[in-house]
Order: C-alpha cells, then sequence, then structure tokens
C-alpha cells in the first residue's frame, strides 16, 4: 500500500512539472519571472524633437529598472558637448543648443555602463 502511494505521488509530482514547462505556461520556481538583462535594455526609451534643432532640443526619456543612467550629446568629432545623469524615471530634458555650432550632433542613452542608444540630431540657426 505505501508503494502504491508513493508511486501515485511521484507520478502526481512529475505530471505537475511537465505540465508546468509546457508553453506559454508560468514556471513560479524559473526566472522567467524576472526581467532578464536584454528585455531591461530594451523598454529604455529616448526621443528627441524637434529635429533639426535651432535654440532648444527637447528630449523625452523613460529609464526603469537601472543602477545608473547617463545621457551625452557628442559632436562630429566625438567630443561631449554636454552630459546629464538621469534618474530612475519619465521625464523630459530642455536643452539650450543656440551656443553649438551649425551640424551634425550624437545623442546617447547609456545605461549601466553600457551604450544603449545612440540618435542623430541636426543642429541649424
Amino acid at each position: 500500500m505505501k508503494k502504491l502511494l508513493l508511486y501515485i505521488t511521484c507520478m502526481f509530482l512529475f505530471g505537475s512539472v511537465f505540465a508546468l514547462q509546457k508553453e506559454g505556461s508560468q514556471n513560479p520556481f524559473s526566472n522567467q519571472n524576472q526581467p532578464d538583462s536584454t528585455n531591461i535594455y530594451q523598454i529604455q526609451k529616448l526621443k528627441l524633437y524637434p529635429n533639426p534643432a535651432s535654440d532648444h532640443l527637447f528630449i523625452e526619456y523613460d529609464v526603469i529598472f537601472v543602477k545608473e543612467a547617463k545621457l551625452q550629446i557628442y559632436n562630429s568629432i566625438g567630443s561631449v558637448v554636454y552630459t546629464k545623469k538621469l534618474e530612475e524615471k519619465q521625464d523630459n530634458l530642455k536643452v539650450s543648443v543656440s551656443d553649438y555650432k551649425n551640424g551634425l550632433y550624437f545623442c546617447s542613452l547609456q545605461i549601466d555602463g553600457k551604450l544603449l542608444n545612440t540618435k542623430k540630431i541636426l543642429i541649424n540657426h
């Protein structure tokens, strides 16, 4: 009788584990419920406007689940002309570009030391 109960219990446990591994099921013992690093980097957002800019550049960003976020604007030869540490939130920045020379610039978003996104900006006064 004990062997039969042990057999039934084992079959139930193995069947439960197998059912949880089916596609589309959530396994409470797996790490699928935790966001992995590639998904975290894909959900960060950066929007720049107007482009081309003449006096001000508006930057919308949405950074979440990060330790450190930084926004930098580079000129066409790679010199940093603007740096801002970002907080973990959704926010807007207004950057004055009236002192910048006309030309092509690049705005990059760095998350936890990794270059995540770079966008082109044209400054034309």
